[in-house]
């Protein structure tokens, strides 16, 4: 599902999330909510520096955390230095590939859990998603 059509005023869905949309900051929604995607800040960095847009790399962590703490993005955290932005905000499970460092959408109609532990009285399951480990043979 594509988050936000990239024809609709980024300006907007960003005012509508109480962010001050300034020009650095709509340049960056424009790459990213482009299309559903998955990206790393290295990535995101590349893109603006190919793009030659006058974006610092202070400005696009900050950006990253901001649409983040808001909930426009999701990030997947993979434990090793390396942590992935989600454009796509629906419950899902994903694969990662450690020898491309790709990581791939699993809708949750694929996996079914026919077990899952005991959850404490004092909380509740939130939601379940699965991160499937795989290499290059």
């Amino acid at each position: 599902m594509k988050l936000y059509n990239i024809s609709m005023n980024i300006k907007y869905l960003l005012k509508d999330k109480s962010i001050n949309p300034t020009k650095q900051r709509l340049e960056i929604a424009e790459l990213i909510f482009a299309k559903d995607q998955h990206f790393t800040a290295v990535q995101l960095i590349e893109q603006v520096r190919d793009k030659k847009l006058p974006i610092s790399q202070a400005t696009i962590y900050n950006t990253l955390c901001l649409f983040e703490s808001t909930g426009l993005l999701k990030t997947i955290d993979l434990q090793n230095d390396c942590k992935f932005y989600d454009t796509n905000l629906h419950s899902h499970h994903h694969i990662y590939n450690t020898s491309t460092n790709v990581l791939t959408d699993i809708s949750t109609e694929k996996i079914e859990f026919s077990k899952i532990p005991s959850i404490p009285a004092h909380l509740e399951l939130e939601q379940t998603e699965v991160l499937i480990k795989v290499k290059n043979k």
